[in-house]
């Protein structure tokens, strides 16, 4: 999107052949150039999923449809849309994507998330965290 880092969410229902997108800073990143930068996304996705056989039915020999999901919550600076997509994908997952805050309150939700990664580390022993690196 004209050379601009921006992280948007696509959510791909493989029974409607549709894929809906999030965009979290539509007033810095308007909703036209977003909508333009998946257009290849619609086209490649359906090939790669009919070439590796993934899917348990015949895939339609056509694109897929596209909605911008509208009334999602907004960041309100440049540099949390990495926090917010995470957030989206939580809220769309427990289906609950318009109960999520507007606006999050960003030190709390990543407060929150760094809670859930050290409580899944910790529960999961098997887990080595950053050994040998460095």
């Amino acid at each position: 999107m004209e050379k601009r880092a921006h992280w948007i969410l696509g959510h791909f229902d493989v029974a409607n052949w549709h894929l809906d997108v999030y965009n979290s800073a539509y007033k810095t990143v308007r909703d036209v150039a977003v909508m333009d930068a998946i257009q290849p996304l619609l086209m490649v996705i359906p090939h790669f999923l009919r070439q590796s056989n993934v899917l348990k039915f015949e895939a339609p020999d056509s694109p897929l449809s596209s909605k911008l999901c509208k009334g999602t919550p907004q960041q309100t600076n440049g540099g949390d849309c990495d926090i917010f997509i995470t957030k989206y994908v939580e809220y769309i997952h427990h289906k609950k994507i318009s109960t999520m805050p507007n606006p999050l309150d960003m030190k709390l939700a990543r407060h929150n998330m760094a809670v859930q990664l050290y409580k899944y580390t910790i529960e999961k022993p098997d887990i080595q965290c950053c050994e040998g690196i460095g």
